[in-house]
């Protein structure tokens, strides 16, 4: 088999895997609604959500169309604006895998498989869309 097949089955295999957790964790479970204060935790999930990050508790910053989540300390960017906005200004902020869970069991199942892959990561779309929600006054 060629590398270039291979290569394709893995992203195939991992774009499979984020669309089931994608399509397991719905909208339509929206769990409690982000306060004024755009503090999101767990509890702000629904409960086929997975909370995808390694801290409990972060808050929304909005900057120029960007998206951030903060410890209190750092801004992690979680749209793609953000991250532009990262690489002009360092500056408290670091990469949002810095803090995403990686997920070692399917990781290390893909790779049993014979599939070429270093890391997965649980869906991230719960935190982007309420994200975006909150810097859009919604």
């Amino acid at each position: 088999m060629s590398a270039k097949r291979v290569s394709q089955g893995a992203w195939a295999a991992v774009i499979l895997l984020l669309g089931a957790a994608h399509v397991q964790a719905g909208f339509e479970d929206s769990g409690a609604p982000i306060g004024s204060d755009g503090v999101i935790t767990p509890a702000n999930l629904g409960e086929r959500e997975v909370w995808p990050l390694t801290i409990k508790r972060a808050t929304f910053v909005c900057e120029d169309g960007g998206v951030f989540v903060s410890d209190g300390k750092i801004s992690y960017p979680v749209n793609g604006t953000a991250k532009g906005l990262m690489r002009k200004d360092p500056t408290g902020r670091r990469p949002l895998e810095d803090i995403w869970l990686a997920d070692t069991k399917t990781a290390a199942d893909l790779q049993a498989a014979g599939q070429p892959v270093e890391v997965v990561r649980p869906d991230i779309s719960p935190i982007l869309k309420r994200g975006i929600d909150y810097c859009r006054g919604e």
